[in-house]
């Protein structure tokens, strides 16, 4: 991997990353295990990684806001997280200057002449956060091993003396931040200005209030600017359909990588085995393994890991998430809050009468939904008539609608923001209450559950059908877009339109179907 040689053209590949290597091997130990107190050398693949987690635009600044490592159980990733996670401590994490020509640093790394020379953060707010069952984490002992001065390197300790560090919090010399392991159930963090977080083990984050404080974490990183925080997620993979946080961060950064979505803030760094393999046949369980593992295949005991397959009480799908890094089905998928909504699907239904719309979007405003409702014998019928990417075509598509009566539209939602261009296109609408809402899903559930609302299996309608989770208003439920798997806004437009089909709630009548 080469470094760079200036940073002038507008193509150059720029990172603090070699620099943050050096330093770590220089200054850091492995931590506790068989090798513990010995001398670091990042392989390879975890030093690629550590490079585009550096990586820095022309001016400077980092790019990476956020970065997800997922590798298979035992690859050492909590271990590179804690190495990364001392040099954003202590070392030169963020951009100073161009190197000149024989510029070498405190430690003895040779800088090439242009290369991005660092300097320490003013003001350190860390925070490593894991599961309340692993309290800690393994990040923090890895943190804790080679911070505290019992235990760090010499040169760690002739360098930077001997650190305040605590089980529960390391306090930085002179006043110049912490460093803390806190429980992923802790709130108090709701508005901290962290530097740099590390989330531990995201396939178990599963549970609402760990994706709440996920995404609260995420959005204090944006306090600093200066200071330019940045998260590092570490997962195996997990299991699909459990609505993880992991897997979330999957299906964005497969967005990403479809150009659906833009985000080149994000570094996604996944290794798995070939699904390929015929993992009956030992030698091919090897050969997966080695796959799987990369360089650390030289260390781990492949063999010992290729004959748990056959253990009475072994798992195929447990084997290939945990020891081979693949997403796998669940056992047992979770229950559908509409639970009877695939007994609702219809295909030769006509769709008589003025059905009446409704615009929804989702909580990313990624996608955007246009869905009609009709009454026909007492049955609630009701079809997408538009699902696309983004909010841009909405107005526009609903001018080609030959319609009369109000459009359903929820104001205090995020399709609230189009409001304005759809009134000035002269587009009616009716702006639901919160209650509305409300009754809209409630209408749904019964409807489905006792058989008078029919639907046409379509894709969208049935993915958000399948995802979606409750929320509360007040003391009432309601389809929560920002709680659910993933989009929803098909769902709620039909949720609305239905509503308005079965009350009148508008006066109506479109020639769209």
């Amino acid at each position: 991997m080469a470094k760079p040689a200036s940073p002038d053209s507008a193509t150059e590949f720029v990172s603090l990353g070699w620099s943050a290597l050096s330093w770590i091997e220089h200054y850091l130990v492995h931590g506790p295990g068989d090798i513990q107190g010995q001398r670091i050398s990042v392989d390879d693949e975890f030093a690629a990684f550590v490079v585009r987690a550096y990586e820095l635009r022309l001016d400077g600044s980092r790019r990476v806001r956020r970065a997800f490592l997922s590798r298979a159980k035992g690859r050492a990733k909590s271990e590179i997280a804690g190495f990364i996670e001392c040099f954003e401590a202590l070392g030169p994490c963020r951009f100073d200057h161009w190197a000149e020509p024989g510029e070498v640093s405190d430690w003895g790394y040779e800088y090439e002449p242009g290369e991005p020379v660092g300097k320490p953060l003013r003001y350190v707010e860390i925070l490593n956060v894991a599961t309340e069952e692993e309290q800690a984490g393994n990040t923090y002992d890895v943190v804790y091993y080679n911070l505290h001065p019992e235990t760090c390197s010499p040169e760690l300790l002739e360098d930077f003396g001997r650190l305040d560090v605590g089980l529960s919090r390391i306090n930085l010399p002179n006043q110049r931040g912490s460093i803390e392991p806190v429980s992923s159930a802790d709130s108090s963090k709701d508005g901290g200005k962290s530097t740099f977080i590390v989330s531990d083990e995201t396939h178990l984050w599963k549970l609402k209030r760990l994706k709440s404080l996920h995404r609260t974490m995420a959005r204090n990183l944006l306090k600093r600017k200066v200071a330019s925080g940045w998260m590092l997620e570490t997962s195996t993979m997990y299991g699909e359909g459990e609505g993880s946080v992991a897997e979330g961060t999957h299906a964005y950064a497969l967005a990403v990588r479809s150009g659906r979505l833009r985000d080149n803030t994000l570094l996604f760094d996944h290794r798995q085995a070939s699904a390929s393999w015929d993992l009956a046949d030992r030698k091919q369980r090897i050969k997966a393994l080695r796959e799987a593992y990369g360089p650390a295949a030289e260390w781990m005991d492949l063999d010992a890991i290729a004959d748990s397959w056959d253990e009475p009480d072994a798992s195929e799908s447990e084997f290939r998430r945990y020891w081979l890094n693949q997403p796998v089905a669940m056992d047992a998928k979770p229950t559908s809050i509409l639970p009877r909504w695939g007994s609702c699907a219809v295909t030769d239904r006509p769709l008589d009468g003025s059905p009446v719309v409704a615009i929804a979007v989702s909580f990313d405003r990624a996608w955007s939904a246009i869905v009609g409702s009709t009454v026909a014998d007492g049955v609630l019928v009701v079809k997408v008539l538009r699902h696309g990417p983004g909010t841009s075509w909405v107005v526009a598509h609903m001018r080609t609608l030959a319609r009369s009566g109000d459009v359903l539209i929820d104001e205090k939602g995020p399709a609230g923001s189009l409001v304005p261009a759809l009134k000035a296109a002269g587009i009616g609408l009716h702006l639901v209450s919160p209650d509305e809402v409300c009754d809209a899903a409630s209408l749904v559930l019964d409807r489905t559950e006792d058989g008078s609302l029919e639907h046409f299996a379509q894709p969208e309608l049935d993915g958000a059908a399948e995802v979606a989770a409750w929320r509360t208003i007040a003391d009432r439920r309601a389809f929560g877009r920002r709680v659910s798997g993933g989009d929803i806004s098909a769902l709620e437009a039909a949720s609305l339109a239905a509503l308005a089909a079965d009350r009148e709630l508008v006066g109506a009548s479109f020639n769209i179907w």
